[in-house]
């Protein structure tokens, strides 16, 4: 692999923060973010697993880069976005943001945040997401940015910001230029963990499946996709994005900066992990 520098009874689970999830970090050589292409899908990983692909500054400048070097290829046809190690995305890496002394990164840590985005927005081939086990808050955003979701029967969604009295800007953003409002109000204002099912009803999931068979199916699905000739995907992508009026300024990244403008990302030390419930 080529690297680059509800619906029915609920239970709030254990908690929403990242950081009350979290292990120690890895100690290995990895970057953030791996980047692979094989028979037209460029496969992206979030890989911070032991973190459990938490977000920091740095890793979104990676995710940026790829998405931008994918976006220039010919030679893909589809993406295929995943998390490592069975699990998409935590969130905000908490213990990061209000690590003291601030990391370096922090100054510029929203910048960084609303390009990687951008340029998924800006991809112009599918985007398939694997929805494995969990893709929470910022990590939620992620998997609401996929053209296309493949999810787990067990796997939940979860924007819990509203319950550590936050916005949820890039949720917002991506819900508002795909969905109706009520299906963002569901999501955003409930900060209920929504399963595959729930996903699938609300028409956020294209695909339900074992838990064990969902990377496998979106690669399927991602193949699939990249097999057709690739200027129709293309053109009916741009077409879409063209013609629904609920998608913001069409193609204009100015979206992401409205989205987030009256909610600005934590800065270090002013938000702390707060359990669910």
């Amino acid at each position: 692999m080529a690297k680059i520098a509800a619906t029915g009874p609920w239970n709030p689970g254990p908690p929403t923060a990242t950081e009350d999830m979290m292990t120690d970090s890895r100690s290995d050589d990895q970057p953030d973010v791996l980047l692979s292409v094989d028979d037209g899908v460029a496969t992206i990983v979030l890989n911070r697993p032991a973190r459990k692909n938490a977000i920091t500054g740095p890793m979104m400048d990676l995710l940026a880069d790829v998405f931008r070097q994918v976006s220039t290829r010919d030679d893909v046809g589809a993406v295929l976005f995943h998390g490592a190690d069975g699990g998409f995305c935590s969130g905000l890496d908490l213990g990061e943001y209000n690590a003291d002394p601030p990391p370096d990164w922090l100054p510029t840590s929203l910048d960084s945040l609303v390009a990687a985005h951008r340029a998924i927005y800006d991809c112009p081939v599918p985007v398939v997401g694997a929805l494995e086990r969990f893709a929470i808050n910022g990590g939620a955003a992620f998997a609401l940015a996929c053209d296309l979701l493949v999810a787990g029967e067990t796997a939940f969604l979860q924007v819990g910001e509203v319950r550590q009295g936050l916005a949820a800007p890039m949720n917002l953003a991506w819900l508002l230029a795909r969905r109706p409002a009520s299906v963002a109000e569901q999501l955003t204002l409930t900060g209920r963990r929504f399963t595959g099912p729930d996903l699938h009803r609300l028409g956020v999931a294209l695909d339900v499946l074992a838990d064990d068979g969902v990377l496998d199916a979106a690669r399927v699905l991602a193949t699939e996709i990249a097999s057709y000739p690739r200027a129709g995907a293309r053109a009916i992508k741009a077409t879409t994005r063209a013609l629904y009026e609920g998608a913001g300024p069409a193609g204009d990244s100015d979206w992401f900066d409205l989205a987030q403008s009256g909610n600005p990302l934590p800065v270090g030390g002013s938000v702390r992990p707060r359990r669910a419930g």
